[in-house]
């Protein structure tokens, strides 16, 4: 028995999302800032896992429900540190692009499950 969520493209690319982020929160100075989006970025992943082993698709929908929600408080918290000078105009608008492509992905997997 293997976990099914590794096989899932959304969970490999938003492994991608979670080491193209990397970099990036070593930089910023509030260590605060740095915890809650690199605890926002394992939300991602976990909930993709945790909502794969569920046997019912509508429970499996909302972990990625809550994993879309996770990838909105990335972005928002890089907003916040382009807001400080931690990051520059040119980061941000990379990794808010990776979110936007993250969240339609998972957005497309939810609703085929919901079909």
């Amino acid at each position: 028995m293997g976990f099914r969520f590794l096989e899932f493209r959304v969970y490999k690319d938003a492994k991608d999302f979670y080491l193209f982020c990397m970099p990036y929160i070593k930089k910023l100075k509030d260590e605060n800032l740095k915890n809650q989006i690199t605890r926002a970025l394992n939300s991602i992943l976990l909930n993709i896992a945790e909502g794969s082993a569920d046997n019912s698709d509508t429970e499996f929908a909302r972990f990625l429900g809550i994993s879309i929600r996770s990838v909105y408080e990335v972005a928002a918290g890089f907003d916040i540190a382009l807001l400080f000078s931690n990051i520059d105009v040119k980061d941000y608008s990379e990794i808010e692009t990776k979110a936007e492509i993250l969240v339609k992905q998972l957005s497309s997997f939810r609703n085929k499950l919901r079909k």
